[in-house]
């Protein structure tokens, strides 16, 4: 079985999933005061990455962690009514075609292709939904009473535990895997557990460092567009 992993962010478009959610919130006047609290509470994580006492990956993943507030109180139904329409709205309007074709191929070819991101799951299953991908691997909302609590389900899905999580979902699948043809797309340096796992990495659009490595080990990188 060979594997074709896909990031969203920065991978498969161009954008950002809290801006899509952030969009989707203003737009039809809902969650506002949790959007500008999740908001006002995480910007100043940036300033502290810069100065250096938090990782790049630590940044990440408290903004991914979080991002559940912005469900608070929704049910899976109106959680996927919102899901749809940032699809629709923010993120097939910035899907780099090119990437696309890439994926199209992949399962005309038989591959079995993956979404994994940080993304709550979800919003990143319903993306999956409507770029005809079946299977999605994000970070897990927590519900109760029918409804969703606002947290996530650890650990999110970012960094290492990226790779733990596509472990965990192919559960017994896993022995089947042909590592050394599957394939791996991303954007961040944080995503080099998974780039390194397959055979065949690609840094799409990368930011410096996994630029760096990438060129260091010869991996395809495929340029900004």
């Amino acid at each position: 079985m060979i594997l074709a992993i896909f990031d969203l962010d920065g991978t498969l478009y161009t954008g950002h999933i809290g801006i899509g959610i952030a969009e989707h919130h203003q737009t039809n006047r809902t969650k506002r005061s949790l959007l500008y609290l999740y908001l006002s509470t995480h910007y100043p994580l940036w300033g502290l990455q810069k100065i250096g006492l938090i990782s790049e990956t630590t940044n990440h993943s408290l903004w991914a962690r979080d991002m559940g507030w912005l469900y608070r109180g929704w049910t899976p139904s109106e959680a996927d009514a919102a899901s749809r329409w940032i699809t629709q709205h923010y993120v097939i309007p910035r899907l780099r075609s090119h990437v696309m074709e890439r994926l199209m191929n992949h399962q005309q070819a038989g591959d079995r292709v993956l979404l994994l991101s940080g993304t709550p799951y979800p919003l990143l299953a319903a993306i999956g939904r409507q770029l005809g991908v079946e299977e999605a691997i994000g970070t897990p909302l927590i519900t109760r009473n029918g409804r969703f609590t606002g947290a996530s389900e650890p650990p999110v899905c970012q960094g290492r535990n990226k790779l733990l999580r596509l472990e965990q979902h192919l559960g017994k699948d896993l022995v089947s895997v042909n590592w050394s043809k599957s394939w791996s797309y991303a954007d961040r340096y944080s995503d080099l557990p998974v780039l390194k796992r397959v055979g065949n990495p690609v840094a799409v659009s990368p930011d410096p460092e996994l630029t760096v490595h990438a060129k260091e080990h010869d991996w395809e990188i495929i340029a900004k567009t």
